[in-house]
């Protein structure tokens, strides 16, 4: 690899080297790195030489991360790097923790003794006037600044240790010569000091040794970090707390299709999505780079919202309330603000993105979580915002920025850091954003009962998607302006940015078709997704304007795919699945960690340029997967379902949706005809047939290519089961819900193509298990109903 794993909890982020060391741990709290680099090493005491690992395997957890490799002795070490992230309790969470675990064996037949050192640079990106001390009962070295005496961290083992030190010698740690005893002493002129702490250990043959190193730190002084480090579960249960917590919200919206990279990348999504949220003293929020910045932004939190309603909504609660109550007295939505003090910025626009991007996600989020309360307390809030858009309209309807800066201070939406680039005037971005949000102010109007201001937020919607088609439509191409210019010139660039009026209900069915085949087209294309501008434009440049003109940022295959799911499920397919894969191909090329979403890639070598870990993709990619492969939408305030399959695509399932009390679960199949079912009623949908239990959870599948969704209507029930595998293969469906009696059983198999009546079956058999034959991509379908 060519780097580790992003992890992180409610109050740390840990960066993993491509070597499996840490390679520093960032506190958000103090917006500082208090930890660079940590590292062990080994060395044999009787020979005194270093111990080199051999090439080993890297295991990539969605909590934590294992490196498993031999040393040149014969000796296997297995290493865990993980984040303490438990459940919150509200605002109550765990501290900030970052544990490595050492596990030694030794597979050969003779006695060995091990010298191991742990070497941690404590100064971290703070002042260079670091002092240290240790700890013996704690087993610690405690580091902080004179400059900052309140900024304590920590640097412990589990077990005692040999020997230890504080030095200027970064040589040693590379030593091929055993280093020996530790002085016990910290130098008195360290400006970046060498944290090293020593453990000997003989083991006999077969024998195991086990132990592990803690990072922690407070902002309230030395005293404060060792009662945190006190009070820090053993690795283990640390380990299993974090496991507990993101195996709960994994198994929320689970999204299965018969591709494994969607299945996985919406998997994935999740994990990535509780690495980067924090608790911050504003509340909770995630900042837009994880490791290096202090700064929430507004249209990043807005897009986040739009995935994490579907796993966490408390936490898009939350982040969407903070913009919500923090309006500029204008009613825009601010850029951003610093999460340790709420610190507010903007760019000195008249408009932005973030005001009906605002709008849109606290819709959203009403939508998903059903709380009247909720629309009720920021309804004053959304109107305010709205009524300013409305303010910004110019003599053609449209929403104008007058920006004449570059940059952020010129450019209006979300490819805002081009330099020496301008995008105001009407864009059509923003226009579009700001359509589909006064749309939004009537639905909320409408709920609230408040019918005046409902028809008239419709009104200036309809005029302004008017304004729209009559003066940013190019009807020489039917395609729209990228934007009409400050100056009055209408822009023609084709860019990635047409996904806005599809995305956002501007353009009418037969448009919005040529813009996703337009956009399509080889020249925008690379295997990891769609270029910002295509090859052949003349200001296309790989990494021009951070890959805004020609890179190729993964997000923006997210919206597309969004974007095609109704007029081309196969085009949405190949975005979803080339996208995410991409992350796992040839990760060391690519610059990419597999399982996590880097954020934009170069235009030609497809090499990832930006943040390993891009907080605002993974949300996206599964609001994209829900409402727009699975087909939920909740845009008008009730629930429909129009699974939009892939022409290869014979099936598709969702489960465990949350939706205000409910948790839905649906799946389509192809019978030959689309079937429908669910566990709910919707308003408006494809046909359906509705039972009322979802009871996937007893559900249990052999082998890992099939996935399944079992729904309960009193004692009868339907079995799904689908095949992710490129082959056929046979497996066996189990169901340990509490049936009885014998059912008649009617199924239908895609490997033979149509429905067959079964034998009777009895509730011991269903319980032991059915075997079940799938053709590649197949699924079977058993309809079961109790015999009295």
């Amino acid at each position: 690899m060519a780097a580790g794993s992003t992890l992180g909890g409610p109050k740390c982020v840990c960066i993993v080297k491509a070597t499996g060391a840490i390679e520093k741990v960032y506190s958000s709290d103090c917006g500082k790195t208090l930890i660079g680099t940590v590292v062990t090493h080994h060395w044999d005491r009787r020979t005194g030489i270093a111990l080199t690992p051999l090439p080993g395997s890297f295991v990539i957890h969605p909590a934590h991360q294992e490196h498993q490799f031999s040393l040149s002795n014969g000796v296997d070490v297995r290493e865990t790097i993980f984040v303490l992230s438990g459940k919150p309790n509200g605002n109550e969470v765990d501290p900030p923790a970052v544990y490595y675990e050492v596990e030694l064996h030794n597979a050969t037949s003779a006695p060995v003794h091990i010298e191991t050192y742990a070497f941690a640079l404590l100064r971290g990106d703070t002042e260079h006037d670091v002092c240290t001390t240790f700890d013996k009962r704690h087993n610690a070295l405690v580091a902080f600044n004179k400059s900052d005496e309140a900024v304590a961290r920590v640097f412990a083992c589990s077990s005692p240790v040999a020997s230890w030190e504080v030095t200027m010698d970064h040589g040693k740690a590379v030593a091929k010569d055993w280093p020996g005893v530790l002085g016990d002493k910290a130098a008195s002129q360290a400006s970046d000091p060498l944290g090293v702490l020593h453990l000997s250990h003989e083991l006999n043959a077969n024998q195991r040794a086990s132990f592990y190193f803690t990072i922690t730190f407070s902002a309230n002084g030395k005293r404060d970090a060792l009662r945190e480090l006190k009070n820090l579960p053993a690795a283990a249960d640390a380990l299993l707390s974090t496991q507990k917590y993101y195996h709960e919200v994994l198994n929320r919206s689970v999204v299965l299709t018969p591709d494994a990279q969607v299945n996985r990348g919406v998997f994935w999504a999740k994990a990535n999505m509780l690495r980067t949220m924090l608790l911050a003293p504003t509340g909770w929020c995630f900042v837009n780079d994880p490791s290096r910045s202090n700064n929430s932004v507004a249209r990043d939190t807005a897009w986040f919202a739009f995935g994490a309603d579907y796993i966490v909504p408390e936490f898009a609660e939350e982040s969407l309330l903070w913009y919500a109550e923090h309006l500029e007295r204008s009613g825009m939505v601010i850029e951003y603000y610093d999460v340790r003090n709420g610190k507010t910025a903007d760019y000195k626009l008249n408009i932005n993105d973030n005001t009906p991007l605002l709008i849109l996600a606290l819709w959203h989020h009403y939508n998903t979580t059903q709380n009247k309360a909720f629309l009720k307390r920021i309804y004053s809030a959304a109107r305010k915002a709205a009524t300013y858009l409305l303010s910004q309209l110019n003599e053609q309807g449209l929403v104008w920025c007058t920006a004449t800066g570059t940059s952020d201070w010129g450019i209006v939406g979300w490819r805002n850091v081009i330099e020496d680039y301008r995008l105001s005037g009407a864009t059509t971005e923003v226009n579009s954003e700001c359509y589909a949000a006064l749309q939004t102010m009537s639905h909320m109007a409408r709920v609230l009962g408040k019918h005046a201001e409902s028809k008239k937020f419709k009104s200036e919607a309809e005029a302004l998607r008017t304004a729209i088609n009559v003066h940013l439509f190019n009807k020489e191409t039917g395609l729209y302006y990228l934007n009409i210019d400050i100056d009055g010139v209408p822009r023609t660039d084709i860019t990635s940015d047409l996904v806005f009026p599809v995305m956002f209900g501007v353009a009418d069915d037969e448009t919005a078709a040529g813009i996703i085949s337009r956009l399509s087209a080889e020249e925008f294309w690379t295997e990891a997704g769609i270029h910002t501008v295509p090859r052949n434009a003349v200001d296309y440049g790989p990494v021009h304007g951070y890959g805004l003109l020609g890179g190729v940022w993964v997000g923006v295959a997210f919206w597309y795919a969004f974007a095609a799911a109704k007029f081309n499920p196969s085009f949405m397919a190949e975005s979803l699945s080339g996208s995410f894969a991409h992350y796992s191909k040839d990760p060391r090329r690519n610059n990419t960690v597999p399982g996590q979403f880097s954020e934009w890639l170069h235009g030609e070598t497809l090499a990832n340029q930006g943040m390993m870990l891009s907080p605002w993709f993974p949300p996206r990619y599964l609001w994209a997967a829900i409402e727009g492969a699975a087909g939920l939408d909740l845009s008008g305030g009730s629930p429909s379902v129009e699974p939009r399959l892939a022409p290869d695509w014979k099936w598709l399932g969702v489960r465990d949706v949350p939706l205000g009390e409910q948790h839905l679960t649906w799946f389509a199949v192809r019978v030959p005809e689309l079937r429908l079912y669910t566990n709910f009623h919707f308003q408006q949908s494809t046909a359906y047939i509705a039972y009322e239990t979802d009871i996937s959870r007893s559900l249990t599948i052999s082998g890992g290519a099939a996935v399944g969704v079992a729904l309960r209507q009193g004692q009868d029930c339907v079995l799904f089961v689908g095949n992710t595998a490129d082959r056929t293969i046979t497996t066996a469906v189990s169901v340990s819900d509490n049936l009885g009696g014998s059912y008649t059983m009617r199924y239908f198999s895609s490997l033979r193509g149509g429905w067959e009546e079964g034998n009777m079956l009895s509730s011991d058999e269903l319980k032991n298990g059915i075997p079940v034959q799938l053709d590649r991509k197949g699924f079977c379908v058993f309809e079961l109903r109790q015999v009295v």
